[in-house]
């Protein structure tokens, strides 16, 4: 029994004559709990209560109790809740059975089990089951759909229904995760509406933004597996191509998915099929420049696609965002639904045919575009004059009007590019997060652990980035951060609210940022990646491997890691005085290796110098960036075995520390380099030099260890870079095959 996958077996007399789906049964097992207070009872068959149900408050109130699993003859009804970690033996008048439970973790990076016998002939429950199942949501309507052809005969008032339970759901699911799930609360109605009228998987669904497909994710087959959501092995936090049919293109980086549904489009067209496009964005996604770009060329080949901009109503600025906002009323949707009318529509293309034969075309155009504009919100002309033909404002969250202008927008044979202008509310969604979380505190024996933990801030590596920063901003009055990215760091608000002159946040628009050929003309730009490596839960799609490769190949560029958050300050400080070309640097997420680290200012590092930590004579481990602590601990465990390592921490991948690489080989038979990142980076750079150098000539034989060459899915980070054969032990491993001692990799 774990954490991400509970599998209760519960014995019900109503069951007795065959097995009911999972959320039947738990429906059951519920009123029969709540009437009898007791949780099971002996009866033949078995029902397996998965995850279909939502088990996230499920775990937290069992934090100090567990689930005993019953499988005894008729006649014995000694079953109740006890501690985590025990293996019982229930005793009665006939005969004893054992039970084994399994200890519930709380803290995810540390999972142990615990195993005991004690004799017992009753048992009490420790919580109050009324306290237990009090919470847990009934969700009958979500209950039955199964997939989006569910959807299709639905009333309003029940796709309204349908709605609440899967706001719920998600409510209940994800409002223990660390990351804000809001974008999805305020996507659902615009979710169900899009599942009722159009028909996936044959219609192709495209999303901008993984963090507002989690109720697409729950309508299309994956709700039982929800609560698995950016673990390993289970959901990703993006839609993907390889979990579902449903998911026709995946998305990581926004702003990719009109460009992909366009090219779907014309595809279509090529064929002669007729599936319909749809592609949701959403604000961060209108800063990017490849939408306009794509919004241009769909306009240009006027192919048949539905753009859906889902707008939260917030932007990079909060100064815009306090100003007037686009306003829903009653008039604003009779002119949307007016705006996506066959009539209408057909109205318009009578009147471009009757202009175009008396030579008044362009000037007609002309009046109706401003005319429009004038029924639209401000900026609405701008994607008439892109090519889209812009219906809206619509309210989000009203299922009726949206299911009414999708409907009239799907049936039209020839429409060309639609835009339709969506307004959502996430604020709205945020207070049903704050009746569910006053309903979890007013439980007695609530134990709350992740509040716990999120109270116990950490430092990260990206903390001490910003304060070494600052330190250097103070310093330096021409320092500025242009910050480029889907989200910002809260690290970096500090730095924000003490220069916010000198800061700078555009988004998702990278080429702006930072223009072309900053390498070529040998600008000192300081380019800081700040996800270096795995990224645990966000996996492939936000995962910094390749960095290193493809900055290390710049002709011009200065490129270095530090391994410890001390390097890291003096990096910052190195960079800061580097001003004859572009230098990079990269650290990664999560917290710092020391426990110990304050606030100093950084010292500059000498250009291509690396440092030697430990001296010895067997192997020399070369490390480059924080996997010289993973080098350490594998002198550790190898020191153990009488094998003398030596430690030298890189720093730099370009320039190369020529000298330390020539003792390196000169010293010992072997030379093993350690990276998180790919194939062709700083491993890469170290065998090009040291075989034109000639020192793979002699008895040095070199093993480097990279990032392997596939995608790894989303995890724990530790759990990543076990995969990725990049922990102390694999390393340890790699060097015991090397010098032959297999026979003592068991350690």
């Amino acid at each position: 029994m774990t954490q991400s996958n509970l599998h209760a077996m519960c014995f019900l007399p109503s069951l007795a004559n065959g097995c009911l789906s999972s959320p039947q049964a738990f429906q059951l097992l519920i009123s029969y709990a709540k009437s009898s207070h007791k949780l099971c009872s002996c009866v033949p068959t078995a029902v397996d209560v998965d995850s279909h149900i939502d088990l996230s408050n499920f775990y937290t109130k069992l934090s100090n109790a567990s689930l005993i699993l019953l499988l005894y003859p008729y006649g014995i009804t000694s079953q109740s809740f006890v501690k985590f970690g025990r293996k019982l033996e229930i005793s009665s008048s006939n005969s004893q059975y054992k039970v084994e439970t399994s200890r519930f973790n709380l803290y995810p990076s540390s999972v142990s089990t615990t195993n005991s016998k004690v004799c017992v002939r009753r048992i009490r429950a420790l919580p109050d089951i009324d306290d237990i199942f009090s919470d847990i949501i009934a969700t009958p309507l979500l209950d039955v759909v199964e997939n989006p052809i569910h959807l299709k005969n639905l009333t309003i008032k029940e796709l309204k229904l349908l709605a609440s339970e899967i706001r719920s759901e998600l409510s209940s699911i994800m409002s223990k995760a660390q990351k804000d799930f809001k974008a999805s609360l305020a996507a659902v109605e615009l979710t169900v509406a899009i599942h009722h009228v159009f028909h996936a998987p044959v219609d192709k669904i495209l999303w901008d933004v993984g963090e507002q497909t989690y109720a697409h994710k729950i309508l299309t087959g994956r709700r039982s597996r929800m609560h698995t959501l950016r673990q390993k092995d289970g959901l990703s936090g993006f839609s993907s191509r390889s979990e579902s049919e449903y998911d026709p293109f995946g998305a990581g980086h926004g702003c990719n998915s009109i460009s992909a549904g366009l090219g779907m489009a014309v595809a279509r067209d090529i064929k002669g099929k007729r599936e319909r496009i749809v592609t949701v964005i959403g604000n961060g996604t209108t800063m990017a420049g490849q939408v306009y770009e794509a919004m241009g060329n769909a306009g240009y080949l006027d192919s048949n696609m539905i753009v859906i901009l889902n707008d939260s109503r917030h932007s990079l600025h909060p100064k815009i965002e306090e100003g007037s906002k686009t306003s829903i009323n009653a008039l604003s949707s009779t002119l949307s639904k007016l705006q996506s009318s066959k009539s209408f529509r057909r109205l318009r293309e009578v009147a471009k045919g009757v202009t175009k034969r008396i030579g008044m075309y362009e000037l007609a155009a002309k009046v109706d575009e401003y005319a429009r504009g004038m029924m639209g919100p401000l900026g609405s002309t701008l994607f008439e004059e892109l090519g889209l033909y812009y219906i809206g404002p619509v309210d989000g969250h009203n299922i009726e009007d949206l299911i009414c202008v999708l409907q009239e927008v799907s049936t039209l044979e020839s429409m060309g590019p639609v835009l339709i202008h969506v307004i959502t509310e996430e604020n709205q969604c945020a207070e049903h997060k704050q009746q569910t979380e006053a309903m979890g505190n007013q439980q007695g024996g609530f134990f709350d652990s992740d509040a716990v933990l999120s109270n116990m801030h950490t430092q990260t590596y990206s903390d001490c980035f910003v304060e070494a920063l600052i330190m250097e901003a103070e310093k330096d009055k021409d320092i500025v951060v242009v910050h480029a990215g889907k989200e910002m760091e809260p690290s970096f608000q500090l730095f924000q609210e003490r220069f916010p002159h000198r800061f700078f946040y555009v988004g998702m628009a990278e080429q702006h940022a930072v223009v072309h050929d900053v390498d070529q003309q040998r600008i000192p730009v300081r380019f800081v990646i700040t996800s270096a490596g795995l990224v645990g839960p966000d996996g492939p799609t936000m995962c910094g491997a390749f960095d290193i490769t493809f900055m290390s190949c710049l002709p011009n560029m200065i490129v270095m890691a530090p391994s410890d958050e001390d390097q890291l300050v003096d990096m910052v400080a190195t960079a800061a005085h580097i001003n004859d070309r572009p230098v990079c640097f990269r650290y990664p997420r999560g917290a710092i290796a020391g426990t110990d680290h304050y606030t100093r200012s950084g010292i500059p590092v000498e250009i291509g110098k690396g440092l030697t930590l430990v001296e010895g004579k067997d192997v020399a481990l070369l490390g480059y960036g924080t996997m010289v602590q993973n080098c350490l601990r594998a002198q550790t465990l190898l020191s153990k075995l009488g094998i003398e390592v030596t430690v030298a921490d890189a720093r730099f991948c370009k320039p190369l520390d020529m000298k330390l690489l020539r003792q390196l080989c000169e010293n010992h038979a072997f030379l093993v380099t350690v990276e998180e990142g790919s194939i062709g980076g700083f491993g890469s750079h170290v065998s090009q030099f040291i075989a034109l150098d000639g020192q793979l000539d002699g008895r040095t034989k070199w093993r480097p260890i990279v990032l392997p060459d596939n995608y790894i899915e989303h995890a724990l980070p530790n759990e990543q870079l076990a995969l990725a054969g990049l922990t102390g032990h694999h390393i340890a491993a790699t060097v015991l095959r090397l010098l032959g001692r297999t026979r003592e990799l068991s350690f």
